[in-house]
């Protein structure tokens, strides 16, 4: 997991060829339409902005992905996420979804982050995480950035 203002995320542009083109969309695409996936190299980059009622660390299940890595920037509000090294799950809640690249644990995080606005956690697939925990509302954008191209 990385943790980071967005104003340095051009430091870690050198850990995937395509962290380049998110820096790029971050300044050239529009995120006002939560929900919809913006496609930005096909399947192997996708942007999917949210507007999220926030919820309890209780009601955030972690989660992990075997195909994607995920660029999660906080644009309005504060979104606190659970973090745990997948390799210490095993309560499996939910088993790999192929079609969502997703499972779901009912593991409980063993640390917790706070994204303010303009700040970006970029989870890896040996991280399981547990988004959208706060009070309000959440404006965020997130990155789906395919390992193997």
């Amino acid at each position: 997991m990385i943790v980071a203002p967005l104003s340095e995320f051009g430091t870690y542009l050198n850990l995937h060829p395509l962290f380049e083109r998110v820096e790029q969309a971050l300044i050239t695409l529009d995120f006002s339409k939560p929900g919809e996936k913006i496609y930005v190299d096909g399947e192997n980059l996708i942007a999917i902005p949210s507007f999220n009622k926030a919820r309890s660390a209780g009601e955030a299940p972690l989660e992990s992905h075997d195909k994607y890595i995920d660029i999660q920037i906080c644009l309005q509000g504060e979104e606190t996420m659970g973090w745990r090294d997948r390799q210490t799950c095993s309560a499996i809640k939910e088993p790999y979804n192929s079609d969502n690249d997703i499972t779901f644990y009912s593991d409980h995080p063993t640390c917790f982050i706070t994204l303010k606005p303009n700040q970006f956690a970029i989870f890896f697939p040996s991280d399981c995480h547990a988004p959208l925990i706060g009070e309000g509302f959440i404006k965020k954008v997130v990155f789906k950035v395919k390992l193997a191209m």
